[in-house]
């Protein structure tokens, strides 16, 4: 099973693509055969640039340099050009090929370039590096390969662009969070390194199973349209009445209830929450908060600890202390107000009077402070917009501000007199949740970042470009942030 501290291996492919991986795994006189084809090509086709004679009608022959590069088949002798490339793999089923120029190995299934490590040590001699050919050439034991392997950055064979999630009867609630975890590079890592093995899992309706293929389907490259989640939606029914039946759900719960069973489908979790669970959903989702009651006469503070799957925000909370002349921000309503007003102190009401043991476990007046204590990977955060009275229920509309990146480190508790390393404090957003409509009826959507500044309008299966002014308009109901670097021994 994966952990979080094998993602940065799993993440690195054994071989340049899935289509070598499965090639080469065959038999050993395919991949014997395979890589003395490689050899022999490599050898032949240095240095790079080599001239050739050919026939020109007016002047008779005489030598140019070649302008176009070609391919050279590497399971036959076949050479042919890029526009010629498709036709020969349509007809021989040969899917891979050496550029003459650069020698680089391309991949026609995946419509792109490779990088394979294992093939590029067999251009040189065998535990020597030198500098050949115009390029290096290291061995295994080579320091520079070492590195190389470490932080390349490993393009997986997969489906390029965005894809939609069916809508398959008021099941956009599902279809947005989803999207949020979907473009998500370390749950793609685990997810298609097979992280939660589906071939040897025992459990019925297992949510893992189901959420692992979804993951597959989307990473295809075999397709264009939108995924079904159809069986992750059917075994949700099964594992839980409330979620059961199409019917309108709140995506906030929805998440919820996913990551539990995630986690709970994991092999090896800690159930209670006494004792620390350790598995990948645990350390990629779960928090932790501090909740801390201070006596106002004596001074002693007394610390509860309490794991969160999520931040939920009372976007009101912002404006009634602005009205009692607490507040500490601008006027204008803001997720960094409603984080202050998450962590800040509040006094305990009368009816909830604190019994303090040091004062004799009378009652006294007292303050309490709730604080992150532990921040996981990807950090949901919920504006509530839903006000329940006695009397009634409604949906509170209205813009609240967020950053593309915020420095959480205001709002966790601090250790006294050690650095602070600000890389376990950043988080970069990356999916926007946004609820139209009524309290009772409506729709989701969502805005997801694919890299950089290129963000793309999630509805349902129609997918649209975005751009960053867009999401950050937007009436946001549910935030996710991701933390921006994952050191490589899994701790943030």
């Amino acid at each position: 099973m994966a952990t979080l501290d094998s993602v940065q291996i799993l993440s690195e492919a054994a071989f340049g693509c899935e289509h070598l991986a499965a090639f080469l795994s065959k038999d050993e006189k395919t991949a014997a055969q395979f890589k003395n084809e490689f050899r022999k090509h490599d050898k032949m086709l240095a240095p790079y640039s080599k001239t050739e004679t050919v026939a020109v009608p007016t002047t008779g022959l005489r030598t140019v340099e070649s302008l176009k590069p070609k391919y050279h088949c590497l399971s036959c002798s076949e050479t042919c050009l890029r526009t010629k490339r498709k036709a020969h793999t349509a007809e021989t089923g040969h899917q891979f090929y050496m550029e003459s120029r650069s020698r680089y190995v391309f991949c026609e299934s995946c419509k792109d370039f490779i990088y394979d490590h294992g093939l590029d040590r067999i251009r040189g001699p065998s535990g020597k590096f030198e500098i050949g050919e115009g390029r290096a050439i290291w061995a295994e034991d080579s320091a520079s390969e070492v590195y190389v392997k470490n932080n390349a950055y490993k393009n997986p064979c997969m489906k390029r662009g965005a894809r939609g999630v069916w809508n398959m009867g008021q099941t956009c609630y599902q279809a947005v969070i989803l999207q949020a975890l979907l473009h998500d590079p370390t749950l793609n890592a685990y997810f298609l390194a097979g992280g939660h093995d589906v071939h040897t899992c025992q459990r019925p309706s297992c949510l893992a199973c189901a959420t692992a293929e979804v993951f597959t389907d989307f990473n295809s490259g075999e397709r264009a349209e939108a995924v079904s989640a159809a069986t992750l939606l059917y075994y949700g029914w099964d594992a839980s009445k409330e979620m059961a039946g199409y019917r309108q759900q709140d995506a906030h719960e929805y998440f919820q209830f996913l990551v539990n069973g995630l986690h709970s489908c994991t092999p090896g979790h800690a159930e209670s929450y006494d004792k620390k669970c350790t598995c990948f959903f645990h350390q990629m989702f779960y928090g932790e908060l501090r909740s801390s009651v201070m006596c106002h006469k004596c001074g002693q503070t007394t610390n509860t600890h309490d794991p969160m799957a999520d931040l939920s925000l009372d976007i009101q909370l912002q404006n009634k202390k602005r009205k009692l002349g607490r507040a500490t921000t601008s006027s204008t309503a803001n997720l960094i107000g409603c984080l202050e007003s998450f962590t800040a102190p509040e006094d305990l009401h009368a009816d909830a009077a604190y019994h303090c043991e040091k004062c004799g476990n009378t009652p006294q007046r007292a303050s309490k402070r709730l604080q992150i204590r532990k921040l996981p990977v990807i950090l949901c955060m919920q504006l509530k917009r839903y006000e329940h009275t006695s009397a009634s229920s409604e949906k509170v509309d209205g813009h609240i501000d967020f950053p593309l990146t915020v420095n959480m480190l205001p709002y966790t508790v601090k250790k006294d007199n050690q650095p602070v390393d600000m890389s376990k404090y950043i988080y970069e957003l990356s999916t926007v949740i946004v609820h139209q409509g009524t309290m009772d009826t409506g729709h989701y959507f969502a805005y997801t970042r694919l890299g950089g500044d290129k963000w793309v309008l999630m509805d349902d299966n129609k997918v649209t470009v975005a751009s960053v002014a867009d999401v950050l308009r937007q009436d946001a109901y549910l935030l996710f942030y991701s933390i921006r670097s994952v050191r490589s021994d899994g701790r943030r």
